[in-house]
C-alpha cells in the first residue's frame, strides 16, 4: 500500500526536526494491522521517528520523538519531541507545537516534574503515546470499521506537555480518534532531495534499502576476470537522442557520490545533446573508483545516420576519451588522435542498447534499421548486447 504523506508535508517535518533527513515507512495500521505488538515490534529500537494520523474528518496530525520507542512501561524523556497538525478539516494548515521545557536540570533533580520527561509512554500493550496521556492513540488490537479504524485511545490535555501556541485538542485533532490510517516513519540521515517518493511509480517487494545496499555492494566488489587482463570493463551505451544514456550514467554517478551530480551534458533537444565520445569513470563517496566505465556516444537521429566505420573504431578501442564528432567528416585511420593497435582493455566489452519504453513503438524507421545494423556488426565480433529500458513509469 502507498505512503499517504505528501512531499510538501515532509519537506514542513523536516523543518522542525531541523536537520536534513528522509523518511523511510516502519508501520502502517491498513497494511500492517491495527496491534500494539506489531507496532512494538516494527518501531522499537528504530531511533528518531514521526507518527501520522489521518482521521475521518480529513485532519492529519500526529508527534515526532527524537528517541526511540520501548515497551519497558516508562515515560520517555525527550527534550527534541513535538506534536503537530499538517492539515485540518481538509484544509492545509501545518502547525508545530514543541514540547514545554523546565528550568530544571534533570541532571541532579530526578524528582522533579519537568515536562521533558513526559514526551511520551513506552509500553507493550499500547499503540504510539504522546505527553502524559495526551496523545494515546490505541492499545491491544482494534479490528477495521468499513473504511475506518476505531481507535480505543484518547486526546486530551494536549496542553499540558506540549506548547500549543494557543490551539486545543479540538482545533488540533477534532478530538476524533476513527481513523482512516495510521503511519510510523523512521528519521534517517540524508538529504532531503534524496527522499523516496511519495508513491511508487510501482510496487515491487524486493526494492528496499537492504536491497539498494546489495546491489551497491556488488557493483563496487565487481572485478573483471583475471585472465582478462583488464583494469576495467567498458560498457558502451547507444540509443536514440532523448532515450536518457547521458540521464543513466548521471543516475548512476549520483548513487555512488552520494549527492546529485551532472557530470555529462544530458536533456531534451533537437539533436544530440552529446558530441563527444566519452568514457566515464565512477566513484564511490570513499573515493575508489569502480571495475567498470560507462561509455556515451552521439545518440542516433533521423536525419544523420551513425557511420558503421566510426562505430568500428569505437568498438575497438581506437576512439580517445574527448573525442568530438563531426558528422561531415567521419572518423577513418588518418584522423589525428586516432590510437592504433589497441589492446583488449581498450575495447568495448559490452553495449547495451538504450530504449525510451515511451516511445519504442514510435521509433523512426531509420533509427530502428541503424540499431538493427549496428547488432549485425556486435554479433560478428561476438559482443554481448543487452537492452536498457529507460523512463518505464511513463
Amino acid at each position: 500500500m502507498p505512503e499517504l504523506l505528501k512531499k510538501s508535508y515532509r519537506d514542513e517535518l523536516v523543518t522542525w526536526i531541523g536537520r536534513t533527513c528522509r523518511f523511510r515507512l516502519l508501520y502502517k495500521i491498513s497494511r500492517d494491522g491495527c496491534s500494539a505488538q506489531t507496532f512494538h515490534q516494527k518501531c522499537d529500537s528504530q531511533g528518531p521517528t514521526v507518527t501520522i494520523l489521518y482521521n475521518t474528518n480529513n485532519t492529519i496530525f500526529g508527534g515526532y520523538f527524537s528517541e526511540s520507542w520501548n515497551s519497558n512501561g516508562s515515560y520517555i524523556v525527550d527534550e527534541s519531541a513535538f506534536l503537530f497538525r499538517l492539515q485540518y478539516n481538509g484544509v492545509s494548515n501545518p502547525l508545530h507545537f514543541p514540547i514545554k521545557r523546565s528550568n530544571v536540570d534533570y541532571t541532579y533533580n530526578k524528582g522533579y516534574d519537568y515536562r521533558e520527561s513526559y514526551a511520551g509512554y513506552g509500553a507493550g500493550n499500547c499503540g504510539p503515546f504522546y505527553g502524559n496521556g495526551n496523545i494515546e492513540s490505541f492499545s491491544g488490537v482494534i479490528k477495521g470499521s468499513r473504511n475506518y479504524f476505531p481507535l480505543n485511545g484518547s486526546v486530551s490535555g494536549l496542553g499540558n506537555t506540549y506548547n500549543l501556541n494557543g490551539q486545543n485538542c479540538n482545533s488540533i485533532t477534532n478530538n476524533n480518534l476513527q481513523v482512516t490510517d495510521l503511519e510510523v516513519y523512521k528519521v534517517e540521515n540524508g538529504a532531503a532531495v534524496l527522499t523516496i517518493l511519495d508513491k511508487p511509480w510501482r510496487d515491487h517487494a524486493e526494492w528496499s534499502e537492504k536491497k539498494m545496499t546489495e546491489l551497491k555492494d556488488a557493483l563496487v566488489a565487481y572485478k573483471p576476470a583475471e585472465e582478462a587482463d583488464v583494469r576495467a570493463a567498458n560498457i558502451l551505451l547507444l540509443g536514440q537522442i532523448g532515450a536518457g544514456k547521458s540521464t543513466f550514467f548521471n543516475s548512476v554517478n549520483s548513487i555512488f557520490r552520494g549527492r546529485i551530480t551532472s557530470k555529462a551534458c544530458s536533456g531534451s533537444f533537437e539533436h544530440s545533446v552529446t558530441t563527444m565520445y566519452r568514457q566515464y569513470k565512477i566513484k564511490t563517496s570513499s573515493g575508489n573508483f569502480l571495475n567498470f566505465r560507462l561509455c556515451d556516444t552521439r545518440g542516433f537521429e533521423e536525419e544523420f545516420s551513425m557511420d558503421m566505420q566510426e562505430m568500428s573504431f569505437i568498438l575497438d578501442g581506437n576512439i580517445p576519451d574527448r573525442y568530438q564528432f563531426n558528422p561531415m567528416v567521419p572518423v577513418s585511420s588518418d584522423t589525428p588522435g586516432i590510437m592504433k593497435n589497441t589492446d583488449l582493455d581498450h575495447k568495448i566489452h559490452c553495449v547495451a542498447f538504450v530504449i525510451d519504453a515511451s516511445t519504442a513503438d514510435v521509433m523512426p524507421d531509420k533509427v530502428y534499421k541503424q540499431m538493427k545494423d549496428l547488432q549485425i556488426n556486435m554479433n560478428q565480433r561476438g559482443l554481448p548486447q543487452i537492452v536498457l529500458l529507460t523512463k518505464p513509469d511513463k
